[in-house]
């Protein structure tokens, strides 16, 4: 360790370098990549929004894509099933549509990658390469809303941006529509309109077509219609189950009953099987409750487990999928 006691005494003449001032914006990102620097490795931060479904009326640049036009295009950014679980090897090609489509801004550039259609819902993914004059990071929400087959269909949106570098970043998008898509083929117009809390002014807007035949082939309903007791006196209403390749959800009605804190699982013979994705809540008439979860069963004999939120379990409801 001699050499590096005998540098520490070296003189170094600082007079040949120029000093010049950085602006406010360097030095944000001189911290943030320092901050990133020496930190531990994280993925993106997730975030989820509710999301009006009243139309903004703002300019936007429609482009209409056909997947069939779109086989050459270079695809970047990370895939959907990376956003799904990147710890699992998932593969989602049978069922996704790659866009490799680009529109622009003030703000910058925006690729929409890949768009799939689950059960009631719409996941998107997307690249950001930001203009020189803004400011992003793996905390920035960049929030669409969607029209499917005409109709505005957004209930809720939730995402994950996550940064590559300090000049690309990839965003993923959850739509929750709040119905099914009845249709094996389907248009939908997208319109990311929101940067964080702030309305974008000129919003990167996409039209695009996709089929989900194969998913609608694959997707299996286990009707329930349960009718639990609560505590209370109160009672719920387990409606049914929707296994598709992507995802299991548990759909249930919370309108006769004052509270919001039911919990569900999904167990086997063997103990709990499914992960937790999402879930909606709701005692308002004529809303109905879901709890999500980013697993896909097998055939065999599953249990819902339903809890009220201090862990009393109210009931254990068998069912099989064929």
């Amino acid at each position: 360790m001699a050499i590096y006691n005998e540098l520490n005494d070296v003189k170094i003449d600082l007079s040949e370098f120029e000093e010049t001032q950085l602006s406010k914006l360097e030095k944000k990102k001189v911290l943030k990549r320092v901050k990133r620097d020496i930190s531990p490795k994280r993925p993106g931060r997730k975030w989820r929004t509710i999301s009006a479904c009243a139309a903004v009326a703002m300019l936007g640049i429609i482009l209409t894509v056909d997947k069939g036009t779109v086989a050459n295009m270079p695809f970047i950014g990370e895939k959907i099933e990376k956003h799904m679980n990147e710890n699992k090897q998932l593969d989602y090609s049978s069922y996704k549509t790659e866009i490799g489509s680009t529109a622009e801004n003030g703000l910058g550039k925006l690729t929409l990658n890949e768009v799939i259609v689950d059960d009631q819902r719409i996941i998107l993914s997307s690249t950001f390469e930001p203009a020189s004059n803004v400011d992003a990071d793996y905390q920035t929400a960049i929030t669409p809303t969607v029209k499917v087959n005409g109709q505005d269909a957004t209930e809720i949106t939730g995402g994950q941006t996550i940064e590559l570098n300090n000049e690309m970043f990839t965003v993923f998008n959850d739509i929750e529509l709040g119905k099914e898509i009845a249709t094996e083929d389907v248009e939908i117009e997208i319109r990311y309109e929101r940067w964080n809390r702030t309305a974008i002014d000129q919003p990167w807007a996409f039209k695009v077509k996709v089929n989900q035949s194969q998913m609608l082939k694959e997707r299996k309903v286990i009707e329930l219609n349960k009718q639990l007791t609560l505590s209370n006196d109160e009672t719920i209403m387990l409606q049914k189950v929707v296994t598709t390749p992507m995802s299991t959800t548990v759909y249930y009605d919370l309108t006769r009953s004052s509270r919001e804190d039911i919990r569900v699982s999904i167990h086997s013979q063997k103990g709990a099987v499914a992960e937790h994705g999402s879930s909606f809540q709701s005692t308002d008439t004529g809303d109905i409750s879901y709890t999500r979860f980013n697993e896909s069963l097998k055939s065999g004999e599953y249990f819902l487990m339903v809890h009220d939120s201090e862990g009393n379990e109210l009931d254990k409801v068998p069912f099989f999928i064929k």
